[in-house]
């Protein structure tokens, strides 16, 4: 954003009348010479705030906040010192003057403003024909059946494109704004056939920047099958850029404050409205039809420190909500979940079962680890299964970027997913490693998975790609790699295992990549053997293969007794085995919803292991 001439941020400071600035937003009562309050930073009862117009000043002398009028706007409107600025000038009609520019700079600046001239003009005009227009009757039929009444249509500015575009067209004529600027806002798009209109017959609803701007528009269709398209959106204009444009922001930065920093994140605009206006959620936003991307995690976490992820309530909704907690979780947010009842949003749950049941769902978020934990180990079926999930959470819980948080949720998951939490804190920090080293390739196919999502306001249903499937490698534990590397390079070793696979049934359950040792032993893929070794890999999980590509057939060269080297290796593998349900049973003993008995048990077993171990040490270590 160009800087605000020094000139210019003197005269925007200068044009505030603190008394008018401060009653937009808090109900003042004349106390002499002054005006007082409740403060609308900290709850009391008895008013402690005072605006002084003398000094172009406000106080609280009970939380001690204070400062001139643009402290105020940042404060209660949770806005950074620029925007401030601009929410100024523009309440006081003030021009704002910016450094010099180059030529290509001013122009677009210049395009930017007559763009949001003529979208504000457009959208009066769309909220004048549904809210009048006999012809949009069907869309005020549909509001009525979705529950949003006039008065939300007004707040939002909700409005009806009807299908022919001549009016408008001819309103923003007079106006001085011609097609060509139509086109630049994309009002208007160009075809073969010359300009076309590009919201017709759509619910119309004005996309707003942080300073309220109408900077775009979203239009949903009206009759099914009148457009592949339930949604379009304004494309990248001046003005108007999708990825860096959260719906509702505009008014939600206040109310995120209020909250405690937290802001609550939907799908889609009329969740975010039903949020607003049916259950007093004011701290709610959407992306528009997209997941969300850096330059929103990283917007966002200017007026917020935790997230409450609201999407639809089934486990597809969960999981689809993977995306927007990499982003928000990779920047410093703290990301929650909300746990709606299975096919239900936040509009259906307030008309379904009362905005009390969506406000409740709110207050009860629990950390988004927690929650994606709990669906995935409940569709866990088998041993495969579970060592496919610890890499995966452990590839979640990295994303988060304060150490200390992560730890407290690399120790939460190590509990919930019955691991050691040395070896599940060793995974993490495998990750992130390998992440920094910028060797993450390994550990994924494409930056982010891709989820089809059949509201995408650019996407034509039934024509949307499915990107590749996002693949986490399984962990495979040192010593079951070790046993898979030399049975795969050497066909006497190979044998030797697999007479002792009896005694490699503890490991091949209890440690992780045990099952790719067991497949191993059935296909005896002959070592140099190009095609049977294709043929074992390709008999594998994605995630086991994915973990194998480091492993090579190539003949190994091993001299000496090779009996007592897989003796050896055997018995290392069953201490591992021992030491891993240890490792296990010290992360559930600290689960505080254990009874006293359950404890109880857990150390009983936990002391066997204990001497299991030491029994089966070898001599050197027992002496």
């Amino acid at each position: 954003m160009p800087r605000i001439v020094q000139e210019c941020v003197e005269r925007i400071k200068s044009s505030v009348d603190i008394v008018d600035l401060v009653g937009r937003y808090v109900q003042l009562r004349r106390a002499g010479n002054s005006w007082k309050a409740c403060c609308p930073f900290h709850n009391e009862k008895t008013p402690s705030f005072h605006v002084n117009p003398a000094r172009q000043t406000f106080k609280c002398f009970g939380c001690g906040v204070g400062g001139d009028g643009v402290k105020f706007l940042m404060m209660f409107e949770n806005l950074d010192y620029p925007t401030a600025l601009r929410r100024i000038a523009d309440i006081n009609g003030i021009p704002v003057i910016e450094e010099e520019e180059n030529p290509e700079a001013a122009r677009l600046r210049m395009l930017r403003s007559r763009i949001i001239q003529l979208n504000s003009l457009a959208s009066s005009y769309f909220h004048r024909k549904l809210c009048r227009g006999k012809e949009a009757a069907h869309v005020r039929e549909y509001l009525k059946q979705r529950e949003f009444n006039i008065d939300i249509a007004k707040a939002w500015e909700l409005g009806w494109a009807p299908p022919d575009y001549r009016e408008l067209a001819d309103l923003a004529a007079s106006h001085g704004m011609d097609s060509r600027l139509q086109v630049d806002a994309y009002l208007l798009g160009n075809g073969r056939s010359g300009a076309y209109p590009v919201f017709r017959d759509r619910l119309m609803f004005p996309i707003r920047n942080v300073r309220g701007e109408v900077v775009g528009f979203s239009g949903r269709i009206m009759q099914e099958g009148q457009d592949p398209r339930k949604y379009v959106n304004t494309a990248e204009t001046a003005a108007f850029r999708k990825g860096e444009l959260l719906f509702g922001l505009h008014k939600a930065t206040g109310p995120i404050a209020k909250a405690g920093m937290c802001v609550v994140v939907c799908e889609g605009q009329l969740d975010v409205i039903a949020c607003h206006e049916k259950a007093d959620i004011r701290n709610a936003v959407a992306g528009l039809g997209t997941a969300f991307t850096d330059d929103h995690a990283k917007m966002l976490h200017k007026y917020a420190s935790k997230a409450i992820l609201c999407y639809d309530g089934d486990n597809a909704g969960i999981k689809a909500s993977e995306k927007t907690f990499r982003k928000l979780a990779q920047v410093g947010m703290d990301v929650y979940q909300a746990a709606l009842p299975p096919g239900e949003d936040p509009d259906s749950l307030i008309k379904h079962s009362g905005a009390d049941a969506l406000r409740q769902a709110i207050a009860d978020a629990k950390p988004y680890l927690e929650l994606r934990a709990g669906i995935e180990l409940a569709a866990i079926q088998n041993a495969n299964d579970r060592a496919a999930l610890i890499p995966r959470m452990a590839d979640l819980a990295s994303e988060i970027a304060d150490p200390t948080r992560r730890d407290v949720a690399v120790v939460d998951l190590a509990t919930r997913l019955n691991t050691g939490l040395d070896d599940f804190r060793s995974i993490v920090n495998d990750i992130i490693r390998n992440r920094k080293e910028d060797t993450r390739k390994d550990f994924r196919q494409q930056d982010e998975p891709s989820y089809l999502d059949y509201d995408d306001p650019e996407a034509q249903y039934g024509m949307q790609e499915e990107g590749p499937v996002r693949v986490v490698p399984i962990h495979i534990h040192p010593t079951i790699l070790d046993i898979i590397i030399y049975a795969a390079g050497h066909k006497g070793m190979q044998e030797h295992f697999v007479d002792r696979i009896e005694d490699l049934q503890e490991p091949i359950q209890k440690l992780s990549g045990g099952l790719i040792l067991q497949r191993l032993m059935e296909k005896m893929p002959e070592p140099g053997n190009d095609e049977q070794w294709q043929e074992f890999i390709a008999s594998l999980t994605p995630e086991q293969a994915a973990a194998m590509r480091a492993v090579s057939n190539e003949p190994l060269n091993i001299e000496g007794d090779l009996q007592a080297f897989v003796n050896s290796s055997c018995d290392v593998a069953v201490r591992a085995a021992i030491k891993a349900d240890i490792d296990a049973i010290r992360a559930r003993i600290f689960d505080a919803s254990l009874t006293n008995a359950e404890r109880a048990e857990l150390g009983r077993q936990l002391s066997e292991l204990t001497i299991l171990l030491k029994e089966d040490a070898p001599a050197d270590k027992k002496a």
